[in-house]
C-alpha cells in the first residue's frame, strides 16, 4: 500500500513538474488589440512573424503581421516590444537562437515607408539637386553662325545657368535614374543675349567616378536662311561625369545639339525657274561645369 501511494506521489510530482517547464517554454505574444497568445516563435521578418501554436506544435506555421503585435515575452523571460519604426541592417531573423541577441536585430527591423536616410544615395525617397551651370559654346558654320558673325560677334560663346535634375531612384548597383532641366544664357560676354532651355532624360552610373548619359529636345535662339533671329527646336546629346565632395556634385559634360537642316525654293523673275537651295544651321557643342547640391 505504502509503495502504491508514493507511486502515485511521484507520477503527480513529475505530471506537475511537467506542466510547471512546459508553461514556462512558451512564448507570449501580446497583440494590439490586447489578445494574448500562447505560442513558440520561429522567424521575425520585415513585416511579419511565424509561429507556431503552443497547444500543437507538431502543426502548420502560422503568420501575423508585426503592425498587429505588441510586444513578445520569450519563454526565458526576456520580453521585446515591437518597434515597426526601427532602421534595419537586414531583412529577416531566424528565431534558434539566445534570446537576447534576437531582441537586438529585432530592433534593427525596419519599416520600408521610412526613410531616415539623408545621404545622396538613399535607395527609397526621390532627391532634388541644384546649382550653377557655366561653360563654352562653339557654334558651327551655319545660319546661326551666320547671324552672330553678320553682327560682328564671334561664334564661339559663354554660356551662364543653372541645373535643376530629379533622382528618380537608385538600384543596388548605384545606377540612378534623372531628369534634368537646364536654362541657359549665352553670348553675354559679346553683349548678346542667346537664351536656350534643355530637357533631358538619363541615367548615372554609380562608383567614386560615376559615368552619365542623358537626351532631350532643347529650344533656343537661332537664325534662318534670311539671317533673321527666329526660335528653333533641337535635340541636345550629353555625356559627363561628376566629382562628389561630402554632399556637393561637381558635374562636368559635354553637350551636342546636331545642325537643323532645311531647303528654301526661290523663282528666277528672268527665266522662271525655281532654285532650291539648302541650308543647314550648324551644330553645337558646348562644354559645362558646375556644382549642385541636394535641395530635398
Amino acid at each position: 500500500m505504502k509503495n502504491q501511494k508514493l507511486q502515485n506521489g511521484l507520477l503527480i510530482l513529475t505530471l506537475c513538474l511537467t506542466f510547471c517547464v512546459s508553461a514556462f517554454a512558451q512564448d507570449i505574444m501580446t497583440l494590439k488589440n490586447g489578445n494574448e497568445l500562447s505560442v513558440k516563435v520561429t522567424e521575425i521578418h520585415e513585416r511579419e512573424i511565424k509561429y507556431k501554436d503552443f497547444a500543437n506544435l507538431e502543426g502548420p506555421v502560422r503568420v501575423i503581421y508585426k503592425s498587429d503585435v505588441f510586444s513578445i515575452k520569450y519563454e526565458n523571460g526576456v520580453k521585446s516590444v515591437i518597434d515597426n519604426n526601427a532602421p534595419a541592417v537586414f531583412n529577416s531573423v531566424t528565431v534558434n537562437q539566445p534570446t537576447e541577441v534576437i531582441i537586438n536585430k529585432v530592433a534593427q527591423i525596419p519599416d520600408p515607408k521610412f526613410d531616415k536616410d539623408s545621404s545622396d544615395f538613399a535607395k527609397t525617397k526621390r532627391k532634388s539637386f541644384g546649382g550653377p551651370r557655366v561653360g563654352l559654346t562653339y557654334i558651327s558654320p551655319g545660319t546661326s553662325a551666320d547671324f552672330i558673325i553678320n553682327d560682328g560677334k564671334r561664334p564661339f560663346i559663354t554660356q551662364f545657368g543653372w541645373q535643376f535634375e530629379g533622382r528618380l531612384f537608385t538600384i543596388n548597383n548605384g545606377m540612378s535614374g534623372i531628369v534634368e532641366f537646364v536654362p541657359l544664357i549665352g553670348g553675354v560676354e559679346q553683349g548678346m543675349f542667346l537664351p536656350s532651355a534643355s530637357f533631358l532624360i538619363g541615367l548615372r552610373s554609380g562608383g567614386k567616378l560615376p559615368f552619365e548619359f542623358a537626351i532631350g529636345p532643347n529650344f533656343s535662339v537661332g537664325a534662318d536662311y534670311k539671317k533673321e533671329r527666329i526660335g528653333s527646336v533641337g535635340l541636345v546629346i550629353a555625356l559627363g561625369t561628376s566629382f562628389k565632395s561630402d554632399n556637393i556634385n561637381f558635374p562636368i559634360n559635354i553637350a551636342l545639339v546636331p545642325s537643323i537642316g532645311t531647303n528654301h525654293d526661290s523663282t528666277d523673275p528672268l527665266t522662271m525657274e525655281t532654285k532650291r537651295t539648302h541650308y543647314e544651321s550648324g551644330f553645337k557643342i558646348s562644354l559645362l561645369a558646375g556644382f549642385n547640391y541636394r535641395k530635398k
